[in-house]
């Protein structure tokens, strides 16, 4: 099986390549695109949904429409029904849970390739330090509200992108300043900015 992986971090995209390593035999990783869309023909793209405005549904949508992709499986933590209901919509075959093991992601991807509409009964939060902004000490979610608040977002925006109130979002924003060391959204922004994961966002 011929697969790309799409995600905006070159760490996600890296971590994910390393976890399929082992079962090389079935599934071969063909491209790892950061904040592109796959130029090579591929059995399945797998598209991690982090840091994306709208939920990724424009996204997918592009992904799912692309004659060189032949399945679409979005790769995401803390994903609620009516959000797998919309990346399904917009031609997603896969909606996989982050917590999976290599070899349940394995025997999904294989299924989704054949066919199959495979989609996680559960999604749980990150255990492991996998995604951009664990060094500062940053959550999962204040990660994700971090990316949003690079792209410009303002909080209404990034309540209703992460299916969250502004109240929750104010409360992340207080957590990234205490965690950065910085006292505005500008510094901030500033701070994060030049992080190196984060800095794809604002050189792209």
């Amino acid at each position: 099986m011929r697969v790309a992986l799409v995600n905006d971090f070159e760490l996600v995209v890296r971590g994910l390549e390393a976890l399929l390593e082992p079962y090389r035999d079935e599934i071969v990783v063909v491209e790892e695109d950061v904040r592109e869309r796959p130029r090579r023909t591929v059995d399945v793209a797998l598209f991690d949904t982090y840091g994306q405005p709208g939920d990724g549904i424009q996204r997918v949508r592009a992904l799912a429409a692309d004659a060189r992709i032949g399945n679409v499986a979005v790769y995401a933590w803390n994903m609620g029904r009516e959000h797998v209901d919309a990346v399904r919509a917009a031609g997603a075959r896969g909606v996989l849970d982050k917590a999976m093991s290599g070899s349940d992601l394995a025997r999904a991807i294989c299924a989704i390739a054949q066919g199959q509409i495979v989609v996680s009964s559960t999604f749980h939060r990150a255990t492991t330090a996998s995604w951009p902004g664990h060094e500062f000490g940053l959550t999962v979610r204040e990660s994700e509200v971090a990316s949003l608040l690079l792209q410009g977002l303002a909080n209404r925006e990034i309540a209703e992108a992460m299916h969250i109130s502004e109240h929750t979002v104010k409360t992340h924003l207080k957590g990234i300043f205490n965690k950065t060391g910085t006292r505005s959204r500008g510094q901030a922004v500033a701070r994060i900015a030049a992080h190196g994961e984060f800095r794809r966002i604002t050189s792209s």
